[in-house]
């Protein structure tokens, strides 16, 4: 079965609603899932400690997790995200807890996106290309379900961010976005919002779900893309090289 969330986007961020297709075409209504958009933010989350300030305070600061793929664009990604640090503190510290966290290999976005909006965080930036962005969009769910605060009082639902600071950025030149990292930190500050589809792939089980917020390809694009990733360190060339050894090979 495949279905279509629908998501709300706010200056680089997503908030996950929903309403389901199946493969038949035949429409099948669900009900409303809110995951909200609110601001970027990061940091290293510690399964034993919390970053996050007590949900009973009364600090008006917003929590935001940025998540960082350092190796993304062959290593252009962590060396750009420390020379944009001083831009982002100056625009956001003042009203905002600013964390950082830095993923160590495939699918640890996953991961540090489920417990950053488990911890009660204000909104996950994906801080890197479409490949990290598609990894923190599948930790906003578990199990064929919304991830949701451990806080059931929380009166607002996590958003997410993005930052495009990788080699393709697709998604966000599909929004009319420049692939410019300062001007997402301005429009994360605005907190500008605008709803997007989130679309989910299920297998036989609610385990195997699996969701996208930009395209699914099959046969030859899905080929291309793979031996694209193989040639990152040639930039937007990659493309182009994998979009051609998927052409020789199908």
């Amino acid at each position: 079965m495949a279905c279509c969330y629908q998501v709300s986007l706010g200056g680089g961020i997503v908030v996950v609603a929903a309403s389901s297709f199946s493969v038949n075409s035949k429409l099948k209504p669900i009900p409303f899932l809110k995951a909200e958009l609110l601001k970027p933010m990061a940091s290293d989350l510690s399964p034993d400690r919390s970053i996050f300030h007590d949900a009973s305070s009364s600090s008006p600061r917003r929590d935001l997790v940025f998540i960082v793929n350092p190796r993304g664009a062959n290593g252009r990604t962590g060396k750009e995200w420390k020379k944009l640090l001083p831009y982002l503190r100056s625009r956001l510290g003042k009203n905002c807890n600013i964390c950082e966290s830095m993923t160590s290999g495939p699918y640890h976005a996953i991961d540090i996106t489920r417990e950053a909006i488990r911890e009660g965080a204000d909104a996950v930036v994906a801080v890197g290309g479409d490949g990290t962005l598609h990894e923190v969009v599948n930790g906003f769910f578990w199990a064929g379900k919304p991830v949701t605060n451990h806080n059931r009082e929380a009166t607002r639902s996590t958003a997410l961010g993005l930052i495009p600071l990788g080699t393709g950025s697709d998604f966000a030149r599909t929004l009319g976005w420049k692939n410019d990292p300062c001007e997402a930190i301005n429009r994360i500050a605005k907190g500008l919002r605008s709803p997007v589809d989130v679309g989910v792939i299920t297998g036989e089980s609610e385990e195997e779900s699996h969701y996208f917020i930009n395209v699914a390809d099959i046969h030859l694009s899905a080929k291309a893309g793979y031996f694209a990733s193989r040639y990152k360190r040639f930039g937007n060339l990659c493309y182009v090289i994998g979009a051609l050894q998927a052409f020789h090979g199908a």
